[in-house]
This record gives structure tokens, C-alpha cells and sequence, in this order.
């Protein structure tokens, strides 16, 4: 098949889900529900195009129309459109004024950091790390860090080279700080989320849908360090990949949630733009629910309030 023919392909089987009915949305059991969360990714925010923070500000009002209240949200990067400090303000402002949660999981992508016009990477870095500083009363010191909410730890890592535009570098620092943090996040057994804007090589299709669209060299590393521990949930976004499941998986043989040697990886789609090899529209995201038992994923198009039945995701944990 030619790469524009699967394309098309894939778009016309997630038409076909669009059909099928929305179902109501509440917990598997509310009682038992032990974190609630939504996820997003690629908000690319424009400070001077007010369409994206409308779309934005809505999917977050949505959120706070969940059944149960949510514990988190998490944005896996890509936060602006071009990385000016701008657009990063307005971020934060839009989530300051609509987040359903206190607690904030923020990844910054490389068009928060590699794709910079009249200043310097390392000068976007230290911006991103500032306002999520001032916005959440943190004292993070770079671009990586954890956040427990509710006794559950998140791992954000982020860029730390100089001069790429869509290629990240992830230093040795680094790698030892997702080494020791998996090993305290999980020594009770529970699980632990992995938040990195660009996936590893390899997994939920990055391969079909963006050759180039991996963390490379540092893929690897990091899947040893994950492959260490248990119940290990690595969330991405990056590719623009729509959210996708067993008419894609049967004919192109990827999902965006997949489980290897015991890591799930999670690929969110685009937030603000069309998607591909799934449902292809903007302003999806999924909504996680943790149990004792297993993680609960539920695709949701926050935008529209509509959930999607046969998007749903059930991870056992051991």
C-alpha cells in the first residue's frame, strides 16, 4: 500500500466510529477510584491567535464536568506554537483561570524549546521552567522533575540540548534521575507515569506515521531504565497521531496504547490540529482512571463532551 493510500484508509475507518453513539461517562466504580486525570498534548498555543486558547479554555471547562473530580491534568507538551514567552503566559493563564485540578503535569515539546526565533534554546528552557515554577509554587531546577498527586508519581522529562529543532537530548542526569524515581514510585507496587513529549523509537506507530519522530538514541536507555520496574506508563504525544485501536491495529499493526516487555506507552493525539491513522479530530485527549487493579484509559473528545466507547483501554497492574 502507498503512504497516502493507508492514510486515507485509516481516516475512513475512524469516520466509520464517528457514527456509533456516544455513550454517558461515570467510573467503573467510584468507590474504588484511587486517581482521575486528563490527558492532552499539543496545545500550541498563539498568543495572537485567540482560536486555539478558546479551543483550549473549553476542553478544560469540559474536564470540570467530569462525574468525579479530577486530581491532574496533564499536557504533554508542545504548550505554544513557537516558543515565545508570550504564548507561554497565555498558557498558563488559560489553565490558571479553567483547570479543573490543582495539581499540573506539564511537559514542554519542542516547539517550546527547539523551534525558537531570536533567542536561544537554553533561554526558552529556563522560561518554561520558570513559569510552571510561578504558576505552581514549585522550585524545580531543570527542565526534568516528579510530582506525586494523591501518592501516584508523574516523571516529566524534557529537552536539555542547545541547538536542535526537533531532536531532543536527554543527558546522563537525567537518565539517573528517571532511575531512581521509578525505583521509589514503584516499591509499593503501584504504578508510575512517564510524561515525555516525543516517544520512544518505535512504539504506537511512530515509525508509520513520523520516520524521524523518536527520541533516537536516547529511546533505548530509557526503555532499559523503564523495563526495570512494573506497572511503568510512558505518555507521549508529538506525532499527531488520532486516537486509534483495533481497526488499526489489525490492519497496520500499532495502537496508541501498547503494552511491551510491561511498559504501556501512551500516544496522545494533537489537541489543536487534525489528526491521522485514527479519529482524526482536534481537541481529543484521554481521560485516566487508576484502580488497584489496573489503569483505565477512556478517549474523550473534551471539546464536544463526548466520550468514545470503543476507545476504551483496561491495563492490568501487578
Amino acid at each position: 500500500m502507498t503512504s497516502a493510500f493507508t492514510q486515507v484508509l485509516a481516516f475512513l475507518m475512524s469516520l466509520i466510529y464517528t457514527l456509533i453513539p456516544f455513550v454517558d461517562y461515570s467510573p467503573k466504580n467510584e468507590d474504588e477510584l484511587l486517581l482521575n486525570a486528563a490527558m492532552i498534548s499539543d496545545v500550541h498555543i498563539d498568543a495572537s491567535l485567540p482560536c486555539g486558547q478558546e479551543m483550549l479554555a473549553a476542553g478544560l471547562e469540559d474536564m470540570k464536568r467530569c462525574d468525579t473530580p479530577l486530581d491532574a491534568v496533564i499536557v504533554a507538551g508542545d504548550l505554544t506554537n513557537y516558543a515565545d514567552e508570550e504564548s507561554l503566559i497565555a498558557f498558563y493563564e488559560i489553565l490558571k483561570e479553567h483547570s479543573p485540578a490543582d495539581s499540573w503535569v506539564i511537559a514542554h515539546g519542542n516547539h517550546d524549546i527547539g523551534h525558537v526565533e531570536g533567542f536561544t534554546n537554553a533561554e526558552a528552557r529556563e522560561w518554561n521552567i520558570k513559569h510552571y515554577n510561578d504558576y505552581t509554587g514549585s522550585e524545580n531546577e531543570n527542565i526534568y522533575y516528579s510530582l506525586d498527586v494523591k501518592g501516584y508519581t508523574f516523571i516529566v522529562l524534557g529537552d536539555q540540548g542547545d541547538d536542535n529543532w526537533d531532536h531532543y537530548d536527554i543527558y546522563e542526569d537525567q537518565l539517573q534521575f528517571l532511575d531512581t524515581e521509578l525505583a521509589r514510585a514503584t516499591a509499593e507496587g503501584k504504578p508510575a507515569f512517564v510524561v515525555c513529549h516525543i516517544p520512544v523509537e518505535g512504539v504506537n506507530g511512530q515509525m508509520q506515521v513520523w520516520e524521524e519522530g523518536s527520541l533516537e538514541e536516547y529511546s533505548q536507555p530509557i526503555v532499559d531504565i523503564m523495563e526495570k520496574y512494573n506497572n511503568v506508563f510512558f505518555i507521549s504525544g508529538h506525532v499527531h497521531t488520532g486516537i486509534n485501536g483495533a481497526l488499526v491495529q489489525n490492519a497496520f499493526g500499532f495502537s496508541c496504547v501498547e503494552t511491551r516487555n510491561g511498559v504501556t506507552y501512551i500516544n496522545l493525539p494533537t489537541y489543536l490540529l487534525v489528526n491521522r491513522y485514527g479519529i482524526p479530530w482536534n481537541g481529543m485527549g484521554f481521560h485516566l482512571e487508576v484502580y488497584e487493579d489496573e489503569v483505565v484509559l477512556r478517549a474523550r473528545r473534551f471539546l464536544v463532551s463526548r466520550w468514545y466507547a470503543f476507545h476504551e483501554f483496561s491495563v492490568p497492574l501487578v
